[in-house]
């Protein structure tokens, strides 16, 4: 069974399948709880079939189930900055972070010397 939760600043997070959510009978999220179904819809690009997630808002007072999934405009917004890579980090500093020193984990210590190198 899929069952994620996570909390983030008080608001909890819950992710399931449709079928998970479906048999969740009398489940009452709470106000703010960010309620996911990881197989909500299918779409097609490129000639692959990706799965998107819904999501819905707990107000407290509702089924899992009657509550409406974030739609619209809010959906549009929700993907678009999901897809964008660069919205929390620039690429200036995705290139710093990449050329920083690492290990290769195959030759790391030779004779008691540690050996970096910028992979």
């Amino acid at each position: 069974m899929l069952l994620d939760k996570v909390a983030a600043g008080g608001a909890t997070a819950t992710a399931k399948t449709t079928a998970e959510w479906n048999a969740s009978i009398g489940y009452i999220p709470a106000a703010g709880e960010l309620i996911v179904y990881s197989d909500w819809k299918e779409v097609e690009e490129g000639g692959e079939t990706r799965t998107i997630p819904g999501i819905k808002i707990g107000s407290g007072n509702a089924y899992v189930q009657d509550l409406v999934f974030v739609g619209g405009v809010e959906s549009d917004v929700l993907t678009a900055h999901v897809s964008n890579l660069n919205i929390h980090t620039s690429q200036a500093e995705k290139t710093g972070w990449n050329n920083k020193l690492n290990i290769d984990d195959a030759n790391e210590v030779v004779d008691e010397t540690l050996i970096f190198n910028r992979n």
